[in-house]
């Protein structure tokens, strides 16, 4: 029977202790996050997926690359989390099996997709994530985290109560699917 494993933070505590690692050590990979930031392998594949779609890291030879943001990423990071107090633990998958997955696996099997109802329908609630992705409340709970710690959302949606506006448009999920999903 394996044992229950926690990690040591939420994901926006967890996301902004990364974006202050990259801004300071200039280069991130999942293994030197994990080991820096003492989180598992598959949270900091996460982690690697969100300072990603926040635009500070890039992806080339199926490599994420070392950072390029302006170092205020992870105060940003903590603004954003005061609007969501029902901020996660992260899942924690058993890290054998998920490192057949990975940040690219997560990024085009869970994150991009997840990108592209947001555009389509304009709004998103962790509801609505968990019926337009089949997947359980706690793994659409911890997409929106990424999401919302990434600065995809705007204000409430008037037309769907529970549901907050989804800023990224088509465009944008272009741009993000030629930089993260092109090797799909």
């Amino acid at each position: 029977m394996s044992e229950v494993i926690k990690e040591n933070g939420t994901f926006f505590e967890i996301a902004a202790r990364a974006a202050e690692y990259a801004a300071e050590k200039g280069k991130v990979s999942e293994k030197k996050l994990a080991k820096a930031l003492g989180i598992r392998m598959p949270t900091a594949s996460k982690t690697v997926c969100a300072l990603a779609l926040m635009g500070v890291l890039g992806k080339k030879d199926g490599r994420y690359y070392p950072y390029t943001g302006n170092g205020a990423e992870a105060a940003e990071v903590r603004a954003r989390a005061a609007e969501y107090p029902q901020d996660y633990l992260p899942l924690v998958e058993d890290a054998a099996a998920f490192g057949k997955i990975g940040a690219d696996g997560y990024m085009t099997g869970t994150l991009l997709p997840a990108v592209k109802i947001g555009v389509m329908y304009g709004s998103v609630s962790v509801i609505f994530l968990q019926r337009k992705m089949s997947v359980v409340f706690e793994r659409a709970h911890e997409i929106y985290d990424i999401m919302a710690a990434c600065g995809m959302f705007g204000g409430e949606d008037e037309f769907n109560p529970g549901r907050k506006k989804f800023i990224p448009g088509s465009a944008d999920y272009d741009a993000l699917y030629a930089r993260f999903g092109a090797g799909v």
